[in-house]
């Protein structure tokens, strides 16, 4: 399957959905979602709607106990952010990892604690 960029509130469910442990259902998600991101007014039908496509988009699956339909991720967090992140990297620097990194430290001067990091991260690819 090749993973897909979501948009933004499909990509909250599934972070909602990564932090909580599974499988999960609708009314949990909502309350779950009115919980973290208060800003919006999370209703049970949009939320089972936006279920309904990450489901068909691959990045859940789900089955039916009962009355209840039980969700379950498909797609891991890291899996969905390496997706973002190449994206990302093609999107602002033309592929460039050395040319990101340049930007994002926009000349500013990197600590000794920050190069031993990433050296060490370097040292282990």
């Amino acid at each position: 399957m090749s993973i897909k960029k979501l948009p933004d509130a499909e990509f909250e469910i599934m972070k909602a959905i990564w932090n909580s442990d599974e499988p999960v259902t609708s009314p949990m998600l909502t309350e779950k979602l009115k919980r973290l991101l208060s800003e919006k007014d999370w209703k049970q039908q949009t939320v089972m709607t936006m279920l309904v496509r990450l489901e068909k988009k691959g990045f859940l699956r789900s089955e039916k106990n009962g009355k209840e339909r039980l969700y379950y991720s498909s797609v891991s967090e890291d899996e969905y952010m390496e997706v973002e992140a190449r994206s990302f990297i093609n999107r602002f620097s033309g592929g460039s990892f050395s040319k990101l990194v340049k930007a994002l430290n926009g000349g500013e001067k990197v600590s000794e604690e920050d190069i031993e990091e990433l050296q060490s991260w370097l040292d282990n690819m």
